[in-house]
């Protein structure tokens, strides 16, 4: 059934609204396209290594041997009186290299692994915003997509009217020589019928004739 007019603006008016929807919301999608800070976390700088070597070479306080003589076994003796304070010393100075020495290898390792993690991150995002950055392309080539579609089909469609009305009228030319063919058939049967009856006349008319003699 064609439509009316009326039909066709809001069929029109439909699609206008349609199309300026799916742009808002491609213009949307478009602004909301992630991108990779300009401030990205750097990793932490490496650990200060500057004091260790001196450390492990200082720690360990060895005293001189003492000289010989009278001042020799005075130094002994205030050694053996201060042995307990160096030995402290000594042990808080062995607990002090050995922490910072196992915090140095864990200092390296949590920046490396920080470094590696903000690696993945950084390119995590980075494809994560290409990715979208293609999906809004993807987008965008559907409307032109569909409108070469409908002009494909509308295309179709009017070879296979232009097809249909060829049909149509071969067909409509075949009827129309088959209905004359017939009406001179009929024609020819109307006359041989005609002559056939005056032949008839004629035989009755002359049997009449012979039966008057």
């Amino acid at each position: 059934m064609p439509k009316s007019p009326d039909d066709l603006e809001a069929l029109k008016a439909e699609r206008a609204a349609a199309d300026r929807e799916y742009n808002d919301a491609l213009t949307r999608l478009d602004r909301a396209i992630q991108q990779l800070p300009p401030d990205f976390p750097q990793p932490p700088p490496v650990p200060d290594e500057h004091q260790i070597t001196p450390l492990n070479a200082l720690w360990n306080i060895e005293a001189p041997p003492p000289p010989a003589g009278l001042n020799g076994r005075a130094i002994k003796s205030i050694r053996r009186i201060v042995a307990p304070m160096f030995e402290k010393q000594q042990a808080f100075n062995a607990a002090v290299v050995e922490h910072i020495n196992r915090n140095v290898t864990v200092a390296r390792e949590t920046r490396a692994s920080i470094d590696s993690t903000l690696t993945v991150l950084r390119d995590t995002i980075a494809e994560l915003v290409r990715f979208q950055s293609l999906l809004v392309v993807f987008l965008q080539q559907i409307t032109p997509y569909v409108d070469t579609r409908d002009r494909d089909v509308a295309g179709l469609l009017r070879g296979l009217s232009g097809a249909i009305n060829g049909v149509a009228d071969e067909v409509l030319k075949r009827s129309e020589a088959t209905l004359a063919r017939d009406r001179r058939h009929e024609m020819q049967v109307t006359d041989l019928e005609a002559q056939i009856a005056a032949l008839r006349q004629q035989m009755t008319e002359m049997q009449k004739a012979l039966n008057a003699r």
